[in-house]
């Protein structure tokens, strides 16, 4: 019989990762199914307890359930429990565990463009993609973080945990469109803007400078207005697709306890991209 793994979020059922993570078991041999699932914010604890019935043997959270799944789960590994966010979940056992393989996705891709460290950066958004980037600033010797948001006071827990979870990183917070200096060698967004139905934002763009690394979490659509604009300033740009994909390594090779085929998972999402853009 093959195992079960899904994937929790607010609305998945067009996303690419289904096949990555298929094709991925396939080439690998793993008997095993990996399927989207649509999860209201108020349906994941029962969402959770239904799938722990079936034996899910893993999950992939994303929005707007990395911080809330935290508190479902038997045990965190040390980076989630710092950030407060979980996007992989691994039966381990009777026990479901939580890690947060977005961090790695972050790292990777910059340390992939000749990137060993970064000394400031900006971040666009405070949901959990922006947490993950904590983490991974604080992994990369950052000193300087200006998170901007279009609405501080729901940012302000997301402030006080990142304040106290990495101190060193001097933690900064504005308005998207405020005018703050923002002198950083990274601009990366964390949030939906820029994604389909979700236009990015004129200031967002107007951050972009040609001596800086600019990262787009958001994967579809591919060219996001934001790398496009990153590209004619001549800036060093990172993809949304990118970042997925090495999450998405790092969750198979938590469950498998395996390296995955990264080509493999590599042509298959740029394939299912390119079809959703039909």
């Amino acid at each position: 019989m093959p195992e079960h793994f899904y994937l929790l979020g607010a609305d998945v059922s067009g996303s690419p990762t289904p096949r990555m993570v298929n094709a991925a078991f396939e080439a690998m041999g793993v008997a095993a199914t990996y399927s989207p699932l649509n999860v209201a914010k108020d349906a994941l604890a029962s969402t959770f307890s239904n799938l722990k019935e079936l034996d899910a043997k893993g999950l992939n959270v994303t929005m707007p359930h990395k911080s809330s799944i935290v508190y479902l789960l038997d045990s965190v590994d040390a980076t989630s429990a710092k950030i407060g966010a979980v996007n992989t979940v691994a039966k381990v056992g009777d026990l479901y565990l939580g890690y947060n393989t977005d961090v790695e996705g972050i790292t990777d891709q910059l340390r992939a463009r000749g990137l060993s460290t970064v000394s400031s950066a900006v971040v666009v958004g405070t949901g959990g993609v922006a947490r993950a980037f904590c983490a991974a600033m604080e992994e990369m010797g950052c000193r300087k973080v200006m998170a901007l948001t279009r609405d501080i006071a729901r940012a302000r827990s997301f402030v006080s945990d990142m304040a106290a979870a990495f101190p060193h990183l001097g933690l900064d917070i504005a308005l998207l469109g405020d005018p703050v200096r923002l002198d950083a060698d990274l601009v990366f967004n964390a949030s939906p803007m820029g994604s389909i139905g979700a236009p990015s934002s004129k200031s967002l763009v107007a951050l972009v400078r040609p001596d800086q690394v600019v990262f787009d979490a958001v994967y579809y659509p591919v060219e996001t207005e934001l790398i496009r604009a990153a590209e004619r300033a001549g800036a060093r740009t990172i993809h949304g697709y990118e970042m997925l994909l090495r999450q998405a390594i790092g969750a198979v090779r938590i469950w498998t306890g395996r390296s995955p085929p990264s080509e493999v998972m590599s042509k298959v999402l740029l394939s299912a991209l390119e079809a959703r853009a039909l």
